[in-house]
């Protein structure tokens, strides 16, 4: 698709992370309009922003930082003061403003359990909407 050619050309601003195995990834994911930036260092997330910014501006597009999330994990903690904008605008971390997607919620814990329990309450309250109902042969 097209942003995928954009990211490309945005992709020589740096490197991405190196897995276990020495093969580098690419410092940008993009699947239709969702965008990955995952990098190893503050500095690198600023560099491919920027060259994503300039590319995206070039082909007349912007980004909607409200929409965007940023999550830093540095040694298995995750922090909120590293801060990164697009646009001048500041996007949200997942600390201060977690993201809801096909009815799960991403958050800074990473975890599954929230999801879990939050699915449980809404089945117990879909149940009782149907033993409420009127509905012969419940």
């Amino acid at each position: 698709s097209a942003i995928i050619m954009l990211v490309k050309t945005a992709e020589v601003e740096c490197k991405g992370p190196v897995m276990k195995s020495g093969i580098r990834q690419p410092p940008a994911k993009a699947f239709m309009d969702d965008l990955t930036v995952p990098t190893t260092h503050a500095i690198q997330t600023r560099w491919i922003l920027s060259g994503l910014e300039s590319v995206i501006k070039w082909a007349r597009m912007e980004f909607n930082a409200k929409k965007s999330r940023s999550l830093v994990i540095k040694k298995g903690n995750v922090f909120n003061r590293l801060r990164f904008r697009v646009d001048g605008e500041l996007i949200p971390s997942l600390i201060e403003k977690p993201i809801k997607c096909l009815d799960k919620t991403f958050d800074d814990t990473l975890k599954e359990v929230n999801n879990s329990n939050s699915m449980c309450e809404q089945l117990d309250k879909w149940l009782e909407v149907v033993d409420k109902s009127d509905i012969p042969e419940k």
